[in-house]
């Protein structure tokens, strides 16, 4: 919206009055439209001014003085450091064993297709129950967008200039081994970044993440 500064057309003569009894009401005119003008003005000074603040303090993890930080700007991605979302029901069993196994990555222990075995017991009734995890090796991370998710501060201090790798696991917990029996490992996913302990769920094989906290 702008303002026109054009002044209005000249008004017709009227028989009795003179033509200065009409030059007030011009005058008047113009000041408001100048004055309209001026606060548009100002108002779009003050908007850009805010916004590179406000920018700033999202990329460091924070709030804004207007709340709290867009959830992610980053597409297929979910939550941030400031809002990390809940874990999927369906990942939360994998994600704590892979927690209690203190996070093995590609450069050890856990390259793509190792098995773990996280529980082994007889029940009351004499049948033997087994469950296993298994991890995915080292996630490429094709397209950056895990990378660029964390260049533009969505994962929260010390993340920014991230230049380490990703670790993925699968995030489902298996009757029998996997690669012993072939049994399938379904689309639940989880991803970390090994060096901030920055984490990503998937349940759709990679197409869609959530953020879901540094562990």
């Amino acid at each position: 919206m702008s303002a026109s500064l054009t002044p209005p057309a000249a008004e017709p003569e009227h028989i009795g009055r003179p033509a200065s009894a009409f030059r007030p009401r011009r005058n008047r005119r113009m000041l408001a439209a100048s004055a309209v003008l001026i606060s548009l003005l100002a108002g779009s000074v003050a908007t850009s001014a805010a916004v590179p603040a406000a920018a700033a303090e999202c990329s460091q993890g924070g709030g804004t003085s207007n709340g709290a930080c867009p959830v992610s700007s980053t597409p297929g991605i979910t939550g941030s450091y400031a809002s990390p979302q809940a874990v999927p029901r369906g990942i939360q069993a994998a994600l704590t064993f892979w927690r209690q196994l203190s996070w093995p990555n590609w450069r050890n222990v856990a390259p793509r297709g190792a098995v773990f075995s996280v529980s082994d017991y007889v029940d009351q009734r004499g049948n033997r129950h087994r469950e296993f995890i298994e991890s995915g090796g080292q996630y490429q991370d094709h397209g950056n967008r895990l990378r660029n998710f964390m260049h533009v501060g969505l994962a929260g201090p010390g993340a920014q200039n991230y230049q380490g790798t990703f670790q993925e696991y699968y995030g489902g917990v298996y009757p029998s081994n996997p690669e012993q029996t072939h049994i399938a490992t379904g689309n639940f996913r989880i991803v970390r970044a090994i060096n901030t302990g920055d984490v990503w769920v998937s349940i759709d094989h990679y197409s869609n993440f959530r953020y879901v906290g540094r562990m």
